[in-house]
């Protein structure tokens, strides 16, 4: 894991569209679209506004104002290199250094992690950050809200923990599961001691078959589900949205009652259906790629 701090403006990279300015000659009406990278630019004009009137030598000059910068320190200087029918721009060269940024000094702690699950701990609450998952990049950024130009970058890393509470990112590993478990199990709203017990095991090489027996063996399952018929009625309910006909719970309670299914090997098989796991927002619904809870996260208290 490496830690780099930069402290420094940072870049207002953008295209300026349809951008004119002064003219040293007679030529009007040429437009051009100025793309700004860390203060370059790169010039373009515009095929449906080449202009007329120009002749070799003009110079057009876009100030700074007009490119996210200051007139005059930021202008782009466009100087006609060769004419078409009626003065059009034919060819053409531009100087120019664009401003890098808004003048605003930001410190950035860019933090690197690991191919496995790494977490960054602040102490503060959460109330004194925003966190944002790009899920594009796989960089957690996280901001100041004390003091804005403050930010850090972390990237590769799935998990972050304040003084009040910690959210975890993995939502296709075991944070994930671990929540998915636990939907199923319970319904409503998951209780985020039992998400970060769940999250300590499965770190720690439990499986998802162990997860499901160790909800399946707590005290606040077994006084829920009592027998066989409440816990089909139960899971069935937490998983499709509604509760089974007789004949939909029929063969969950035959397989309990036979043996031939118990009730840790249910619990996990629909904790995994795609559909429920869609449902709870681990997983995307096309068009999306990842589930709504890939942006805000799944909550915890760590173990």
């Amino acid at each position: 894991m490496t830690t780099t701090i930069t402290i420094g403006e940072l870049p207002i990279n953008s295209t300026y569209t349809a951008v004119t300015g002064t003219t040293t000659g007679a030529g009007t009406g040429a437009k051009f679209d100025v793309t700004k990278t860390n203060g370059v630019y790169t010039t373009v004009i515009e095929t449906a506004n080449l202009g007329t009137g120009y002749a070799v030598g003009d110079t057009i000059t876009i100030p700074g104002a007009s490119l996210g910068g200051t007139t005059g320190v930021n202008n782009d200087i466009i100087t006609v290199g060769s004419i078409g029918t009626n003065g059009t721009i034919k060819t053409f060269g531009s100087v120019g250094a664009g401003a890098i940024g808004n003048g605003t000094i930001n410190t950035v702690i860019d933090v690197t992690g690991t191919t496995g699950v790494d977490t960054y701990t602040f102490n503060d609450k959460s109330a004194d950050y925003t966190v944002v998952n790009d899920t594009t990049n796989k960089v957690i950024n996280v901001t100041s809200t004390l003091n804005t130009t403050v930010s850090f970058k972390l990237e590769q890393h799935e998990r972050v923990v304040f003084t009040d509470k910690a959210t975890a990112f993995d939502i296709n590993g075991n944070a994930g599961d671990v929540y998915a478990l636990l939907k199923a199990g319970f319904g409503g709203t998951v209780n985020t001691t039992y998400e970060g017990l769940g999250i300590k095991l499965e770190d720690a090489g439990t499986t998802s078959l162990g997860i499901a027996q160790a909800i399946v063996g707590s005290t606040p399952f077994k006084t829920a589900n009592p027998d066989y018929a409440t816990f089909v009625n139960n899971v069935y309910t937490n998983v499709m949205g509604v509760a089974p006909t007789p004949t939909q719970a029929l063969p969950f309670v035959t397989q309990l009652a036979t043996g031939t299914a118990t009730e840790v090997s249910l619990l996990n098989a629909a904790a995994h259906l795609t559909a429920f796991q869609q449902t709870i927002g681990l997983v995307g619904i096309a068009p999306a790629t990842t589930g709504v809870l890939a942006g805000s996260g799944i909550d915890f208290i760590p173990a």
